[in-house]
């Protein structure tokens, strides 16, 4: 797995884009995108709409306020919080530009992504294949894409092939979305495997990276452990222009054990009973 912090230009008619270009003083920080339904749905010309967790920092927050509400790609922005200097808005509207390819890809969005004078900093982990996947479709959709770090494969690899494989496939049909936009069953149809499979591996991969970022392992590290290892381990920040050629390709493993067939399905119709009463909330693949 390889973590990757890369700087997007983004393209004029995004609405991040164009609102940080007309306020370039202020610091625009999308903490979490969710897909919305019922009456914030806009059209979008396909894209999908989502609400947004924006944090406005800085001194011209009225400014960026109104030049959102303004904005023909956002069909509400509402202010949830002021606590100095930061301004929490709820920005309902169409999808930060880079997200539809991250879904595309199957490549969840690290953190927060920081927006400036039209340039995001957007933080990746994945198989360096997908990663450079990401970049390209970026490149097509008219975005300058620029490496700003890049971290090694990791040895001891969280998840099995068949484990990254399936979460990957879950995160780009919308499983992890809220609200979701695929069940498990449709998930476990769309890979051919029986739904207690899909359950057992999902499960799995969950709770072995649940674990290591209990344990503060690798690039699920805490604060703490993640500056204690810096010293050691971390690459110097280069810039250079995503041209996919310093990616070697995808990551293999031979572990396939997670793919074995389990004949009783009640856990995963439980575990399904219970994602539609209480939908998991994915972190901010998210923008």
């Amino acid at each position: 797995m390889s973590r990757t912090d890369l700087r997007l230009d983004l393209p004029t008619g995004s609405w991040l884009g164009d609102v940080s270009r007309r306020v370039p003083a202020a610091t625009l920080r999308v903490a979490e995108t969710i897909a919305v339904d019922g009456d914030d749905r806009q059209p979008t010309d396909g894209d999908p709409a989502v609400a947004a967790t924006v944090r406005v920092g800085g001194t011209d927050r009225d400014r960026v306020e109104a030049a959102l509400r303004d904005h023909e790609h956002v069909s509400r922005a509402t202010a949830v919080e002021r606590r100095g200097d930061v301004r929490t808005l709820r920005v309902v509207g169409r999808a930060p530009a880079y997200l539809p390819a991250a879904r595309a890809v199957g490549l969840p969005i690290e953190s927060t992504v920081e927006v400036v004078d039209g340039r995001a900093a957007v933080t990746v982990v994945g198989d360096r294949g997908r990663i450079e996947a990401f970049g390209r479709r970026l490149a097509g959709d008219g975005m300058t894409v620029g490496v700003a770090a890049t971290g090694g494969d990791d040895p001891d690899r969280t998840l099995t092939e068949a484990q990254r494989d399936l979460v990957f496939e879950a995160v780009r049909a919308g499983y992890y979305d809220t609200p979701r936009r695929c069940t498990l069953t449709e998930l476990a149809e769309a890979n051919g495997i029986a739904k207690s499979t899909c359950s057992e591996t999902l499960h799995r991969a969950e709770g072995r990276v649940m674990r290591r970022f209990v344990d503060g392992e690798g690039p699920f590290a805490s604060e703490s452990n993640a500056e204690g290892a810096a010293a050691g381990e971390a690459e110097s920040p280069q810039t250079a222009a995503f041209d996919g050629e310093e990616f070697d390709g995808e990551d293999r493993d031979a572990d396939d054990s997670d793919d074995k067939e389990f004949s009783d399905d009640r856990d995963a119709d439980e575990l399904e009973a219970r994602d539609r009463e209480e939908p998991v909330r994915s972190a901010a693949t998210e923008p």
